[in-house]
């Protein structure tokens, strides 16, 4: 990426998140006038029903190692154990926490080859997964945005980010299009970069059910996330339970900010927006949305470290060669 455009995107992201800041402050703003501490304090935890919504966070969180893994199978490049890919895929996944978008994808690429599955194809499906799972949280964003409360404009917006989305999905997943990539990788292969055009390339094996069958299952993910952060947010606010579609978009849009933000695991931006949406759409007391919004950064890292500690208990197993199916 030369300098001019490596500037532009920043821009952008600085722009995403001032658009954020001024969101979060419009909302918040004459609420959190004279906030105390003790206003947050009361705010105490059901224990349960953190316990079960971190049980389901959880289970998204491992089931998209498990979707990377068939995603590899189905593609012909392996099928690394279970104990392989838990590993794999929770080690890598700290890397989102470093400065840069392509530490993960290093991760993944570098541990799958000392398990002996291909590095770069291992990290092209990873790439896929990732669309894959931006592509349906933006299809569960437009499906629960509450359009009474949010307006014109940003139903706009969210139908344009759907559009782009789903675009994107066909595009670089899909049979039909194969010239647009083929195009891409001739023309600006150099710019890409290898991992890029190795998707590109990767692409060509998608069939039509398999790519039906990732994004559904992300699709459920998603679900169950909104699911979770719902009954998350009930353990501080009971009541909160009422707001299930408003929690869900909070929980995608909070979520997908913070991926596309330049901050390390969208730290701060994904917050911002959970607090300004817990506020102005779930109708949650100000307190409160400041309070779920820090605790879901500890809900989210727990989520992520944990199930390295199964990784002792599952059987070590092989990977799989090539052209295996799980």
């Amino acid at each position: 990426m030369t300098g001019a455009r490596r500037w532009a995107v920043r821009a952008a992201q600085l722009t995403l998140v001032a658009v954020i800041g001024f969101f979060v402050y419009r909302a918040l703003a004459t609420d959190l006038r004279g906030l105390s501490w003790q206003d947050v304090a009361r705010w105490q935890p059901d224990i349960a029903l953190l316990a079960l919504s971190l049980i389901l966070l959880l289970t998204v969180y491992i089931a998209h190692a498990f979707l990377w893994r068939r995603i590899m199978a189905d593609l012909g490049i392996g099928r690394p154990s279970a104990r392989s890919a838990i590993r794999i895929y929770f080690v890598s996944s700290l890397g989102r926490y470093l400065p840069g978008k392509l530490w993960q994808l290093a991760g993944i690429a570098t541990l799958s080859g000392r398990e002996g599955i291909p590095a770069a194809p291992a990290a092209a499906s990873a790439v896929i997964g990732h669309l894959g799972f931006l592509t349906t949280g933006l299809l569960l964003l437009g499906a629960l945005l509450p359009r009474r409360q949010i307006g014109g404009p940003a139903i706009l917006a969210a139908a344009a980010l759907l559009l782009v989305g789903s675009a994107a999905w066909i595009l670089l997943t899909m049979k039909v299009g194969a010239p647009f990539r083929r195009g891409m990788v001739r023309r600006f292969g150099e710019r890409l970069g290898p991992r890029l055009s190795g998707v590109f390339d990767l692409a060509e094996r998608v069939r039509p059910r398999h790519a039906a069958l990732w994004a559904a299952a992300y699709g459920a993910t998603w679900i169950v996330l909104g699911i979770a952060f719902a009954i998350f947010t009930a353990a501080f606010v009971p009541a909160a339970l009422g707001q299930t579609r408003q929690l869900g978009a909070t929980v995608a849009a909070s979520y997908l900010a913070g991926y596309l933000s330049f901050m390390p695991g969208g730290l701060g931006v994904r917050e911002l927006t959970m607090a300004g949406m817990l506020t102005e759409t779930a109708s949650i007391p100000a307190s409160a949305s400041v309070l779920v919004a820090a605790a879901s950064r500890l809900w989210f890292t727990a989520a992520e470290l944990l199930p390295l500690l199964l990784v002792p208990a599952l059987p070590a197993g092989a990977a799989g060669a090539p052209g295996e199916r799980a």
